[in-house]
Formats: C-alpha cells, structure tokens, sequence
C-alpha cells in the first residue's frame, strides 16, 4: 500500500473511532459477530433467533469477521462485550475494504499510470460515504470488499496487454463477482450483469463452466453456513431476500422515492467533488465513458425499484472516482490547464473533505440509545438490574457488545402491555410519559440530532453560522421501589 492508501485508512480508523456506535441497519451483523466471538455454536441466544428480522441475512460475512477480529480480541482477554470489541469488529471490516481499495487503485494504476491512481485515491480519501461507511456493518460494505476486487479483474480483462490476461481477468472477475451475488448481496447481480455484459466478445466455454463452477460453490457454502446457524434445512439467504424484494415487492413497504432520485440526489451525495471531474473523464476519455456505461445501466435498472438507497449503488463509488481521476488526469495533460485543473481538484476535494468532518460529527450524534445505555452503566452501581431497551433505544446503538453487565437483565421485547413494565427496575425509552404515572422516575436523558440551525449573523464575530440543533430522544427511567 502506499501513502494515499494509508490516508484512507486513517480516515476510516478516525471515522470508527469518532462514531463507535451503529444503527439498526447494522444490527444483524453486529449480534451475529457478538453472538459468534462469545459462544461460537449456534445456541438459543442467539439474537437472530430471538430476534429474526424481516428477511434472513447470511452469516458467512460475520463468521470471517469474527474470524480476523479473534486473534487481537483473544490478546485482548478474549472479551464478548464491550465497546472496544465492536470497534475492533469494524475496523477489520474498514481495513479490508481499505486493503481491497488498494487493489483496485493499483490495477488502475497499471492500466493508467500514476496520476490517475493518485487522483482516484485522492477523491476516495476525501468522501464522507466512502470513509464513515466503510466500517459500518452493512451487508452492502461487506459485498463491497469482493466488488474492488472484480472491478480490478474487469480492468484487466478489459485493457491488459495479453490476451491470456485478460481471459484469466474475466474468469476471476466472474467467480468473484458469483460469490458475493449468491452469498452477500444478492442486488449486486445487477452490477455483474452488466459487467459481464460489457465483456460478452470474451465469454467462452471457459468462462461458463467458471461462472457455474463458482455460483454452485457459493450456494453450497450458504447453505451448509446458514442451514446450521439459522437452524433451517435449505436455508438461503439470499434468494429469500430476492423473493421477498422484488418477486412479493414488499421493498416499497420502506419508502418510495421517484425514478430520478439515484442520478439526481444520491450520486451527487456520494460524490461530492468528484462529480463534476467524473463528467469530465466521461466526456473526454473513452475508456472511463466505457467504464461508466455499464454502471449507468446497472443504476437505471436500479431506478425501476420503486425503493431507493444510496447503500444499494455503493459499487458505483470506485467507478465514478476512477472516471473522475480520468478527468483530472486528462484535464492535467494541457499546459494552460494544469494549474487551474490542479487548483480547482484540490478545493473541491478539501471541500469534500470538510463536508465528510461535518457529516461524521452529525452522524455522532445520531445514537443516543447507545449513550444511554452506557450512560446507566456508569451511573448505577447494583447488580440487580433488569432493564428494557425499547424500539427507538435498540435502533439507535444499543447491542450486544454494550450489555456489559452479566449480572444484568437486558430485554427487547416489544408491544408489552403496561403492566409488564413493573417486571423491569430501568427503562430506556423513547415515550417516558407512558411510564411516568406508572411508578417510574426520570433519571437521565440522552439528546441527539434534531436539525441544523443556520445563522449568517454569526459570520460577523468570527463564529460557525451553522450548529447542530439537538433535543432529548431517549430517556432513563428508574422503578421507584426498585432496591438500590
């Protein structure tokens, strides 16, 4: 790796360190990893039994997370719990999509030479999406390590030198590309067809028989993976989340969002400054042009899902900063615009890099369940606790590796009746007028982000015209005959 790699992975040990806690969209693997780090064995306690979630996902991911965060954690003292446990899970996760980035940048740097390899590292550095999220527990994150690694491949098998090169290229690139559709994210079959398309002169007998070779070994590994933990015979996760999505179309029960949105909301957001270079690069080099079409189609397929995440299109980040760098790089080879070419990409990019701070402290305060729950570790003292975490709390950071009490009991069920509550000695909860006639007192409360407040007068006594606005979102409520 060289030092622009080493910069990314800085930023991404900064962002994980800075924002230790995670949302619910993380939670399965997060539980999962806890879950497999203490006990190893699928067991009753495990939360994805507990707790199924809407669709199945594939523990294949976790159990080599937790295979690489093991050998530290084990030097550690071997510890199940605890904040520096999750960090560690994550940054094993940041770190290979660092390392897998480092591949791909090298790879470009063979097919177009330095600069552009300097410019695509410089821009991915800069990127709030590409340094806060790629320590985050997403399924999408995960699948992101094998994608840079099939993007390094489709370059080879697109612009190597040998034929005999770019026929391995294209083999490789197919099974990895068959791992992560049939074992990670199974929305990515939408990038590996159209790749694959792009390539469609090259496919051979060879390539079938890889492609099929691969696709029947991943299967085969979630199944035997994900029938033990999940303890269901022909368990796939996978085709379950496809089915689910797009053949019962339940997708849009989490939002709707018009057909534009990805080209004109969410690329400019995981961009930033390289957007208007990449449109460049676009224009002006045929090969990124090249590049770029097969992701353009692959996003426009994405479009007809009336459900729209910014998550689902994180391959095309690679892409579109390699066109970007393609864009600087050519811009550069004029005389007269290299100066100008340089200075605008450098602001732009500290632009970026001042909007990805902005961005990742907002982030940080978007977790207040995880604060309150720590919170009350440090501040009650008995062993006698039994404490119910609710909906909002549980969404907001609180997991498994934050219950660090074992002589706690920690409970997420929802929909009790009132009556139950008494059961508890400690709420964290959201609504604490549904408690306060019920023999329960506020003991502390946790805030988090409600909004940017702007004020231009600020600007004249030298102060930030922008702050985060913040108001109470979950609160600690103590039984009031509960034994100290």
């Amino acid at each position: 790796m060289k030092w622009i790699d080493c910069v990314l992975a800085v930023a991404v040990t900064l962002s994980a360190l800075c924002v230790p806690y995670t949302k619910v969209e993380e939670s399965f693997f997060m539980q999962a990893i806890h879950d497999i780090l203490k006990w190893g064995r699928v067991n009753d306690s495990f939360d994805h039994l507990e707790f199924p979630g809407v669709v199945p996902r594939s523990f294949v991911g976790p159990l080599l997370i937790s295979a690489l965060t093991y050998p530290a954690n084990y030097l550690y003292g071997n510890q199940s719990e605890g904040l520096s446990t999750q960090i560690l899970a994550r940054l094993v996760l940041g770190w290979l999509v660092v390392w897998a980035n480092a591949q791909f940048r090298k790879e470009i740097e063979r097919v177009f030479g330095s600069q552009t390899a300097l410019w695509y590292g410089i821009f991915g550095a800069c990127q709030f999406h590409f340094t806060f999220w790629t320590s985050r527990m997403l399924g999408n994150t995960l699948a992101l390590v094998p994608m840079l690694w099939a993007q390094k491949y489709w370059l080879r098998s697109m612009f190597a030198t040998s034929g005999a090169r770019r026929q391995r290229g294209l083999c490789y690139m197919s099974s990895i590309l068959a791992f992560t559709c049939v074992v990670l994210r199974f929305d990515t079959a939408v990038f590996a067809a159209t790749m694959l398309a792009s390539r469609l002169s090259m496919i051979n007998v060879r390539v079938i028989c890889t492609l099929a070779a691969a696709v029947t070994a991943s299967g085969l590994l979630s199944l035997a993976v994900d029938s033990y933990y999940w303890r269901q015979r022909w368990m796939w996760p996978e085709f379950r989340v496809f089915w689910f999505n797009i053949v019962l179309g339940r997708s849009s029960e989490w939002g709707v969002s018009p057909p534009h949105y990805y080209f004109t909301h969410f690329i400019p957001r995981l961009l930033l400054g390289a957007l208007p270079f990449a449109g460049i690069g676009i224009l002006a080099n045929r090969r990124a042009a090249q590049l770029a079409a097969a992701y353009i189609v692959s996003i426009a397929v994405f479009s007809a899902n009336a459900h729209k995440e910014w998550r689902f299109i994180l391959p095309a980040v690679p892409i579109g900063n390699l066109c970007a760098a393609l864009g600087a790089a050519r811009l550069d080879q004029v005389p007269t615009l290299r100066l100008p070419t340089r200075l605008m990409a450098m602001a732009l990019a500290a632009s970026s890099l001042a909007l990805a701070v902005m961005m990742t402290y907002i982030s940080s305060l978007n977790y207040p369940g995880g604060f309150a729950l720590a919170l009350l570790h440090s501040t009650e003292s008995s062993s006698d606790v039994r404490v119910h975490i609710d909906t909002y709390a549980a969404m907001t950071g609180v997991t498994r590796f934050g219950q660090l009490n074992h002589n706690w009991i920690y409970n997420k069920t929802e929909g009790l009746a009132p009556a139950q509550f008494g059961n508890f000695t400690h709420l964290l909860t959201s609504n604490p007028k549904q408690h306060s006639g019920n023999g329960f007192s506020v003991t502390a409360v946790e805030s988090g982000y409600a909004g940017l407040d702007v004020r231009p007068r600020l600007l004249l006594s030298a102060e930030l015209p922008v702050s985060a606005r913040l108001q109470p979102l979950v609160w600690i409520m103590r039984r009031d005959d509960a034994p100290s």
